[in-house]
């Protein structure tokens, strides 16, 4: 696997947990707050400024491990090799740019498809809340997807897709 498709990897996990630390609160929550949109707003601001924070926490540590590995397994080459090495790994190139043209592509198909349904259920005058988590879990799923096309297109290549 790919140091761009572990990357994707780490990031596509913090989503999952994201989804399911949020489904748990709901879960938990729903009884509770019931239709009250300020509790359920903050609590999705809570949880996006808590995947943001773990996203790039992740992503740090991810870089610390991947280099302290590429130079491990390259002990016998000095320090400036082991460097290119490190940094030729994480360029990005025109294959880079068009695997994120489509999975970003197939984000915002499903975030536009969430809006649309949190409309429609506005429109039938069903509950704001029902409609906000629409919105909220188009967001997520949208990322998610995002994700798996890319890792998908990193280990399969574009070109096949």
């Amino acid at each position: 696997m790919s140091y761009k498709s572990k990357r994707m990897v780490a990031g596509l996990l913090v989503n999952i947990a994201l989804v399911v630390g949020y489904v748990i609160y709901a879960f938990k929550t729903v009884a509770s707050t019931g239709d009250n949109l300020q509790v359920w707003a903050l609590a999705m601001l809570v949880f996006i400024g808590a995947s943001i924070v773990a996203i790039i926490i992740i992503q740090i540590i991810f870089n610390i491990v991947v280099s302290i590995g590429i130079t491990v397994r390259e002990a016998d080459c000095d320090d400036k090799k082991a460097g290119q090495l490190i940094q030729s790994s994480m360029m990005d190139d025109e294959m880079d740019k068009l695997i994120v043209r489509r999975a970003n592509y197939a984000t915002f198909v499903a975030i536009g498809i969430g809006f649309i349904a949190a409309l429609a259920v506005l429109a039938l005058g069903l509950s704001a809340v029902l409609a906000l988590h629409l919105i909220f879990g188009s967001l997520l799923l949208g990322a998610i997807i995002g994700g798996v096309m890319s890792i998908y297109y990193y280990e399969v290549g574009i070109s096949h897709a």
